[in-house]
This record gives structure tokens, sequence and C-alpha cells, in this order.
């Protein structure tokens, strides 16, 4: 069970830090390798989610099951919500009473930002 402080999927909003949550994966979308100043660094995308709603997660791990995320932050990728975790600010959980609710995926969301 989310500690009381631990914020849910449909709360998130842009240029959020800080974020202390708890998702399940769904699934997972891609993987790449980029190029890091010569450093190879793999990224990966999932569907995650929660009972309010779910989100796509940008991290440098292939995730599963129900992991707590420390510190995330969100920011806009070509105009659609991400939530971006380090690695050392996430770990899995074994809480598997996580449903997910698909129908408010709010990367699906196109936001315009005001100049």
């Amino acid at each position: 069970m989310p500690a009381v402080n631990t914020l849910t999927v449909h709360s998130l909003i842009p240029d959020q830090y800080g974020i202390d949550i708890v998702v399940k994966v769904v699934h997972p979308i891609v993987s790449v390798e980029l190029d890091d100043n010569g450093k190879k660094v793999r990224v990966y995308e999932h569907l995650v989610g929660d009972a309010t709603g779910c989100i796509i997660l940008k991290s440098q791990q292939d995730l599963k099951g129900v992991i707590r995320i420390k510190k995330g932050y969100t920011q806009i990728i070509d105009g659609y919500l991400r939530l971006v975790v380090t690695n050392e600010n996430m770990e899995s959980i074994s809480d598997n009473n996580v449903n997910v609710l698909l129908q408010n995926n709010l990367s699906t969301i196109k936001f315009v930002r005001k100049i």
C-alpha cells in the first residue's frame, strides 16, 4: 500500500519534481541505445500506472512488476508528458494489488506551452 504522502498518476503535472509514487509496469514500449559523450546508454520507456491513470516512464532499466519511485520528475517531450526516474531512485516492491486505469493515459494529452 502506498505511503500517505505518495502521489497518484492522475495528480502529475508538467515540470513537477520530487515525485514519490508507486506504479505498476503495464508493458514495455521501446528500448534504445544512445551515445552520451562516447558512452553507450540504454534508455527504456514503459507504460506504468496506478488506479488513477497511466503514463510513460523513462528510465535506464528494463522494468517489471510494481515499483516505488522516489525523487522522480516530469518533463514534456514533443508536447507529451513523461515521468522520468534515475536508477538510484527506484526499487521493486512486492505489492501485487496495484490496478491500473488504462483509460486515463496522461501521455496522450498534448501540452502547449505559452510564452
